[in-house]
C-alpha cells in the first residue's frame, strides 16, 4: 500500500515539477498548464500521463506546433519511481525525515530539468533546498548529518568545485576567443555541489564528488558516441549540462553510499 501511495504522489508531484519547469524560467511561479503554442490544457490533460493516455497531447488549435513533448510524462514516471525507492531507503527514519528526503528528490528533478533545457541553475531553488538541508541537520541529526557535518560538507563541496570552475575559466581564457566560448562548468554547478554537501554532510560529500566525475565523464562519452552515430560534427567546445550528474550523484550518496549516516 505504501508503494502505491508513493507512486501516485510521485505522478502528482511530477505534474507540479513540469509546471514549475515551464514557469520559473519566465519569472512565474505557477500558471494553468498550457501546450507549447500557449493554448490552455484541459483539466484531463494537466497530468502528462493522462494527456498521453486520452490522446490530449496536441493543442486543439489546428496547424500549430502544440504537441506535448516526452519530458512531461518522463518526469511524472521518474518521480513515481524515485519516491518509492527513497521511501524504502529511509523506511526506518522518522516520518519528518522521510518527507524532507522526498522534498530533496522533487527539487533535484526540477533543477535537473531546468539545467538540461535552459542550461541554467536557478538560484532560489538552490537556496531554499540548502536552508531545508540545514533545518534537516538541526532537527534530525540522526540519521541525517548533524549541523557541523552538514556545514563541513557544504564548504567542502563548494570549495572543491570552485577550484574546478576557476581552472575551467583559466583554460577558457587561454584561447584567443575565450570570452565567446561556452562555459562547460559554471557557477551554478558550484552552488549545486555546495547544496549537495549540505544535504550529505562530510565525509559523504566526497563520495558524491567522485561519483559526479565518473557520471559526467560517462555522460560526455555517451553524447560523443551518439553524435558520431547520428553523423553530426563534434564541436570542440560544446557546453553540456553538468548539473544532472551532480544531482544524480548526490541522490545516490544520500540513499546508497552512506548519505544517511550521522557524519560527525
Amino acid at each position: 500500500m505504501d508503494a502505491v501511495i508513493h507512486i501516485v504522489a510521485g505522478i502528482m508531484l511530477g505534474g507540479l515539477v513540469n509546471a514549475l519547469a515551464d514557469n520559473l524560467p519566465h519569472g512565474r511561479l505557477l500558471a494553468r498548464p498550457r501546450y507549447p503554442d500557449g493554448a490552455p490544457r484541459p483539466l484531463v490533460a494537466w497530468l502528462a500521463l493522462a494527456a498521453f493516455l486520452f490522446n490530449r497531447r496536441r493543442s486543439p488549435d489546428i496547424g500549430t506546433p502544440g504537441r506535448l513533448g516526452w519530458r512531461y510524462p518522463l518526469t511524472e514516471l521518474a518521480l513515481a519511481g524515485l519516491l518509492p525507492v527513497t521511501h524504502l531507503a529511509g523506511a526506518q527514519a522518522p516520518l519528518g525525515q522521510q518527507l524532507l528526503w522526498h522534498s530533496y528528490v522533487v527539487v533535484f528533478v526540477l533543477l535537473g530539468i531546468l539545467d538540461i533545457e535552459h542550461k541554467r541553475i536557478l538560484f532560489w531553488p538552490v537556496i531554499a533546498l540548502s536552508a531545508l538541508a540545514l533545518f534537516d541537520a538541526a532537527v534530525y541529526p540522526q540519521p541525517a548529518p548533524a549541523v557541523p557535518s552538514s556545514l563541513a560538507g557544504g564548504v567542502t563541496g563548494g570549495l572543491v568545485f570552485s577550484l574546478v570552475y576557476a581552472g575551467g575559466q583559466v583554460y577558457r581564457q587561454s584561447f584567443r576567443r575565450g570570452a565567446e566560448m561556452p562555459t562547460a562548468f559554471g557557477k551554478g554547478d558550484v552552488y549545486l555541489m555546495a547544496m549537495g554537501g549540505l544535504v550529505l554532510g562530510f565525509p559523504n560529500v566526497l563520495a558524491a564528488m567522485a561519483a559526479t566525475v565518473f557520471l559526467g565523464g560517462g555522460g560526455a562519452l555517451t553524447w560523443l558516441l551518439g553524435a558520431r552515430l547520428r553523423g553530426q560534427g563534434l564541436a570542440r567546445f560544446t557546453a553540456l549540462p553538468y548539473g544532472p550528474y551532480i544531482l544524480a550523484a548526490t541522490y545516490a550518496a544520500m540513499i546508497g553510499l552512506g548519505g544517511v549516516s550521522p557524519g560527525f
